[in-house]
């Protein structure tokens, strides 16, 4: 069983890899007809900036939130392909909003990561307005390759959250999945479009005053070529309070499919996840 289950997550991992067409079919097989209970919310006026919020079943209660940053070198992405990352937090008690941000080439760094903190400034005005969905109190932050990036250096660079007078006191903490966070210098096609000549000290996370930095949860993938395992290892040895989880064989699809619900889902992955959220987020019961 254990064979079937790696050969089938493998494969899912190949497909995912060839194209967002894929992760179409991946998060329809994972979701069905899951949809947002509140879709296209606008916290920007640029046409991406639209976020999904999801809420769990049960709403007699508010609910914790978490904000989830997907991936895609900066250039692509689409918040409607992760219903399938909604539904697992949901389920769990969470309630989730999926910013879309824009990409390059209409914007370079730091514009995705201002963006990024923009919607999570719209969800704590979200949050205090609408008490009867939303806990009241930090927010989590969570994410997978550049968006794991993203969730990263808004709270690593006290300026991005400044801007929408917050700071890291509004955060409960950042779970990162097969995150970038030590890239410099730029020797791949997506980060020299995404980063230019931006100099370390601005653009690298292990480059920042990390001291402030709340609890994070850092899960890679020993066989990622993508995201080489050494960013998750050398921020979690940076930051004064984050555990690095590595996935024996997993690549760098693998961290993310594994919170599928079918097929893919892979506890290594998730039982840590639980464990962190219950950990620094707990779902209140009623």
């Amino acid at each position: 069983m254990r064979i079937l289950t790696l050969t089938a997550n493998a494969l899912i991992a190949a497909l995912f890899l060839v194209g967002c067409d894929k992760l179409t079919a991946f998060n329809k097989l994972q979701s069905g007809t899951y949809h947002p209970t509140y879709a296209n919310i606008s916290y920007g006026d640029a046409p991406r900036q639209k976020l999904d919020l999801y809420l769990p079943a049960d709403k007699s209660t508010p609910a914790p939130l978490i904000v989830w940053f997907y991936g895609g070198s900066w250039d692509a992405g689409d918040k409607d392909k992760y219903a399938f990352v909604a539904k697992r937090f949901t389920d769990m008690g969470y309630a989730v909003a999926i910013p879309d941000y824009r990409l390059v080439p209409e914007v370079h760094f730091p514009k995705f990561v201002e963006d990024c903190a923009r919607a999570v400034g719209f969800m704590k005005g979200y949050q205090i307005e609408h008490p009867d969905q939303i806990t009241q109190g930090p927010l989590m932050l969570a994410g997978h390759s550049a968006g794991a990036y993203n969730a990263v250096q808004m709270v690593a660079d006290p300026v991005f959250l400044g801007a929408y007078s917050m700071n890291v006191n509004d955060i409960a903490g950042i779970i990162g999945l097969s995150g970038p966070y030590d890239f410099y210098p730029y020797d791949v096609s997506a980060t020299q479009k995404a980063f230019g000549d931006t100099i370390a000290a601005v653009s690298q996370p292990v480059e920042m005053d990390l001291s402030h930095m709340p609890p994070m949860l850092l899960i890679t993938g020993t066989a990622d070529e993508t995201v080489y395992p050494r960013n998750s290892r050398r921020l979690a040895e940076l930051a004064p309070d984050a555990q690095l989880v590595e996935i024996p064989d997993a690549d760098h699809a693998g961290t993310l499919i594994a919170l599928g619900t079918y097929v893919t889902s892979n506890d290594a992955v998730l039982n840590p996840v639980k464990s962190f959220l219950a950990a620094h987020y707990p779902v209140q019961q009623p």
